[in-house]
C-alpha cells in the first residue's frame, strides 16, 4: 500500500470504507481499465476455514452475470495476507446517498425496485443469497442503471448464526426477523431487506428506527411500520400490496419467488401513466343548479306515460350540456315521480337552487305542455309558460323551455353550447315516440323487458335510419344483456360494434357513443388504453353526464386508480345524488382496498331496500363474507336468488348449511350453465368464497372463453388475493391485457 500498488492495480483514490472493508478507485495496470477494489477486513480471512469458505462463495458470486449486479473480475490476496476483490467501477451514487438528498419520485422508486429485483432474481436462481441488501450496497450509475454491490460478502454469514466470533454480518435495520433470531435463512431474507429498502425509498426513512440496536431488533420482531401514506399520498395501492408482502414477518407470507414480485411490479401503473388518466373537468360547483322533475301525465291514456318521461329526460339531457349549470340526473329526479312533493324539500335533498315542474296533456295530435321554474328557497315561480301546440311541435317546445330556463337563470352559454342545447337528433315525430318508448322500458332496469326496448329502438330506426340516439339505446340494451349475464358476449358484441360504427358515421360528437365505446373496449375487447381515451372524450363532450362519470370511475378502479376513481364517483354523486349506482361507485374504492368496515356502512341498507338493488346486494354479501360474518353473507346472497326467482338454489343453500352454502350455490349455477347462460364469473366468485379455489380458477378460465364483461374487475377483485402470484392467474391477466 505504501507504493499505492495492490497486485497489478494502481490505487488512485479511496472511495469509502465500512464494516465490509475499504473501497478504492484503481487502475488495472495490465488491461488499462479503471476498477473498484475492495480490501476486506481481517475477520473475513483470519483462519484457513474462513479463507476456504470465502473463496468458494466469492467464486460463486463472481459467476453472476447480470446488468443489475456489479461484475467481479478477480479475487486475490496481497503480500500482507489481505484479501481483495476487483470489480467494475461506476460513476454515480449509492442509493443511500440518493435517499439522504431527496424524496425519490414514484416512477424512480418503481424503476429502482424493479432493477434490484431482477438482479436478485438471477442470483436466487443460482442459489446465491445476498443477505446484506441495504441502500449502501445499491449503486445507481449516471445512466440510471442499478448495480447490486457486495455479492459474496454477505454469503460469508454462518448459516445458523446472527453473529459469529463477535463480528456482526448484515445491517440490523435491514435484517429479517429470522436472520435476527439466528434461524436458518433462505432467499426470502433478501426479499425482506428489499421491502425495507422499498419503504425507505418511499418515505425517506427506515421503517424501524430507535436509538439502540436492541430496540431496533425489538421493533423488527414485534411491531409494524407506520403507514407509508402518512408520508406520501401518491403511492398506488398495488405498490403498497407489494410492500406488505415483502416485509411480512413470517417468511411464508412473503413472496415465494421474485418472479411473482416482478410480475406485480410490472402491473403497477407508473406516475406518468397515472397522469395520463387525469384530465381537468370544469368546476364542480357551477353558478346555477336545477332539477327537472318528471312531467305529470294529464292525459286519459296511461300509455302516454312514456311521452312525459321522455320529455323530462330530453330536457335533462339538453340542459346538462350547459357547463355552468348543474343538472340533476334522471335517476335522482325520478325518485319523486308519482307523488306530491314540497319543492323546498326536493331542493335540499338534491342540493339545487331551482326546480322545473311540468305537465303534459295529449289528445290525438293536440298537445298542451305547462312548465314552471321554481326557486326552492321561497317556493316562488321564477318563470312559467303554457304551450298549446300540435304533437309535431314538441321539439320546438323543448327548445323554448330549455332556452327560457337558461335565460331566466342568466347562465352564460359558451360559443358552442346554444347549438348543443337545441340540437335535434330526428325530425320524425313517430321515430321520436318509438325511441321514447324504448328508453321507457330500458329504464325499468328489468332484463325481461329488454326485447321490448330493442324492438322499439329498431322501429325508430326503420323510420329514421340516421337517428343516432336510437343506436345508443340499442347498444345500451345489448351491453346490459351481456354484463348482467342474460346473454353471452358472442351473441351481442357484433351488434354493439355496429351501433357504435353507425353513431360515429352519423354524429362523431355524441358523448353517449364514447361512453358505449369505453364499455366495449374495457369489458368486451380488453383494450384498456382505448377505453380510458373513449371515456375521457365522452366527458370532454359532456362533463355532466353522470353515467359516463360512473363508468369511468369503475374503469379507474379496475386499473387500480382508487383515489382518482373516488373523485369521479363523487362527482357523479353530485349530479345524481339519489342514484344507487352513484352510491356504489363511491363504495368501490373502499371495497377494492379491503376497507370492508367502511364499505359495509354504505352497503348495509341494500338488505332491506324495496325495490331491491341487486348490484348492492352482490357487493354486500361479498363484503360480509370478507368480514367473516358468514351467516349474514349467506342471507344477503340468498336474497339475490329469491329476487331473481331461483328458489331451488335458496332451498339447497338452506339444506347445505352456512358453511357449505356458497359451494352449493356455485355448483347449482354450474349445472344451470350447461343449458342456460349465466355469468361464469359470478360462479367463480361463489366458488372462491366457498374456499374452492381450484374450481374458482376453472370458472375464471371459462369467463375468459366466454368474454364475460365482469372480468374487467379481475385485476383488483379481492377474491384472488391468495393466487395473484400463481402462474395460472398471471396467465389469465395477460390474456385479458392487464399485463403484457
Amino acid at each position: 500500500m505504501s507504493a499505492n500498488i495492490i497486485s497489478h492495480y494502481r490505487v488512485l483514490e479511496e472511495l469509502g470504507r465500512g464494516g465490509m472493508g475499504i473501497i478504492y478507485k484503481a487502475e488495472d495496470i495490465k488491461l488499462k481499465r479503471t476498477v473498484a477494489l475492495k480490501v476486506l477486513p481481517e475477520s473475513f480471512t483470519r483462519d484457513e476455514e474462513s479463507k476456504r469458505r470465502f473463496i468458494l462463495e466469492a467464486q460463486a458470486a463472481s459467476s453472476l452475470q447480470h446488468n443489475n449486479i456489479c461484475t467481479i473480475h478477480e479475487i486475490d490476496e496481497t503480500d500482507d495476507g489481505e484479501f481483495f476483490i476487483a470489480m467494475d467501477y461506476y460513476e454515480g451514487e449509492t442509493l443511500k446517498s440518493k435517499i439522504s438528498k431527496e424524496l425519490i419520485s414514484l416512477d424512480e422508486v418503481i424503476n429502482i425496485t424493479t432493477q434490484i429485483t431482477e438482479g436478485l432474481h438471477t442470483a436466487h436462481e443460482k442459489g446465491i443469497i445476498h443477505r446484506d441488501i441495504k441502500p449502501a450496497n445499491i449503486f445507481i450509475t449516471k445512466e440510471n442503471v442499478v448495480k447490486i454491490l457486495d455479492f459474496g460478502l454477505a454469503k460469508k454469514i454462518d448459516r445458523t448464526q446472527f453473529t459469529r466470533r463477535d463480528v456482526k454480518f448484515g445491517t440490523t435495520e435491514y435484517m429479517s426477523p429470522e436472520q435476527i433470531k439466528g434461524e436458518k435463512v433462505d432467499h426470502r431474507t433478501d426479499i425482506w431487506s428489499l421491502g425495507i429498502l422499498l419503504y425507505e425509498m418511499l418515505t425517506g426513512q427506515a421503517p424501524f428506527q430507535a436509538d439502540y440496536e436492541q430496540a431496533i431488533v425489538y421493533l423488527i420482531l414485534n411491531q409494524e411500520p407506520e403507514d407509508v401514506r402518512k408520508f406520501r399520498t401518491d403511492v398506488p395501492h398495488r405498490l403498497l400490496t407489494i410492500l406488505e408482502k415483502t416485509i411480512a414477518k413470517e417468511r411464508e407470507d412473503r413472496y415465494e419467488d421474485l418472479t411473482f414480485m416482478l410480475e406485480d411490479l410490472r402491473k403497477i401503473t407508473s406516475q406518468e401513466e397515472i397522469q395520463s388518466f387525469q384530465f381537468e373537468l370544469p368546476a364542480p360547483r357551477p353558478s346555477q343548479s336545477i332539477a327537472v322533475m318528471p312531467f305529470v301525465n294529464m292525459s286519459a291514456d296511461p300509455e302516454q306515460e312514456y311521452f312525459c318521461d321522455g320529455l323530462t329526460e330530453e330536457l335533462i339531457n339538453a340542459l346538462s350540456k350547459v357547463r355552468d349549470l348543474r343538472v340533476v340526473a334522471r335517476t335522482s329526479t325520478f325518485t319523486f315521480k308519482g307523488g306530491s312533493h314540497d319543492v323546498r324539500k326536493v331542493g335540499r335533498k338534491l342540493d339545487v337552487r331551482t326546480v322545473l315542474e311540468g305537465s303534459v296533456r295529449k289528445s290525438g295530435e293536440n298537445l298542451r305542455i305547462t312548465a314552471q321554474l321554481i326557486n326552492v328557497l321561497d317556493g316562488y315561480h321564477l318563470w312559467s309558460e303554457r304551450y298549446d301546440r300540435e304533437l309535431k311541435d314538441v321539439f320546438e317546445i323543448q327548445d323554448e323551455i330549455s332556452l327560457g330556463i337558461v335565460n331566466i337563470l342568466k347562465v352564460k352559454l359558451l360559443e358552442d353550447e346554444k347549438e348543443k342545447l337545441v340540437k335535434r337528433y330526428t325530425d320524425n315525430i313517430e321515430a321520436y315516440n318509438f325511441y321514447q318508448q324504448g328508453y321507457y322500458f330500458f329504464n325499468k332496469v328489468d332484463l325481461s323487458l329488454s326485447d321490448k326496448a330493442i324492438a322499439y329502438f329498431n322501429e325508430a330506426l326503420k323510420l329514421d335510419p340516421n337517428y343516432a340516439l336510437a343506436y345508443t339505446g340499442l347498444g345500451d340494451c345489448y351491453f346490459a344483456l351481456a354484463y348482467f349475464g342474460a346473454k353471452p358476449t358472442r351473441e351481442v358484441i357484433s351488434d354493439i360494434r355496429k351501433c357504435i360504427q353507425k353513431i360515429l358515421e352519423i354524429d362523431e360528437n355524441l358523448c353517449e357513443c364514447y361512453d358505449l365505446l369505453g364499455l366495449l373496449n374495457a369489458c368486451l375487447e380488453w383494450k384498456r388504453t382505448e377505453a380510458g381515451s373513449a371515456w375521457k372524450h365522452s366527458l370532454e363532450l359532456n362533463p355532466n353526464n353522470a353515467l359516463a362519470l360512473r363508468n369511468y370511475s369503475i374503469y379507474l378502479v379496475s386499473m387500480g386508480q382508487f383515489d382518482y376513481s373516488r373523485k369521479f364517483a363523487e362527482r357523479s354523486k353530485t349530479i345524481d345524488p339519489l342514484s344507487d349506482y352513484s352510491e356504489i361507485c363511491v363504495v368501490f374504492p373502499d371495497f377494492y382496498t379491503s376497507k370492508y368496515d367502511r364499505a359495509f356502512l354504505r352497503l348495509s341498507k341494500y338488505l332491506e331496500m324495496n325495490p331491491p338493488f341487486l348490484w348492492g346486494l352482490m357487493f354486500l354479501w361479498r363484503t360480509l363474507s370478507f368480514m367473516n360474518r358468514k351467516a349474514e353473507a349467506v342471507e344477503a346472497c340468498k336474497k339475490i336468488f329469491l329476487i331473481t326467482g331461483m328458489n331451488d338454489i335458496v332451498q339447497a343453500m338452506d339444506k347445505a348449511g352456512v358453511d357449505n352454502a356458497f359451494g352449493t350455490a356455485a355448483s347449482s349455477l354450474a349445472e344451470i350453465y350447461k343449458y342456460h347462460y349465466i355469468s361464469p364469473y359470478d360462479i367463480a366468485i361463489l366458488f372462491s368464497h366457498a374456499g374452492k379455489q381450484e374450481e374458482a380458477l376453472n370458472w375464471v378460465e371459462k369467463s375468459i372463453e366466454d368474454v364475460d364483461p365482469k372480468l374487467h374487475f379481475l385485476n383488483v377483485d379481492p377474491e384472488w388475493q391468495s393466487v395473484r402470484s400463481d402462474v395460472r392467474f398471471i396467465k389469465y391477466l395477460k390474456k385479458i391485457n392487464f399485463i403484457t
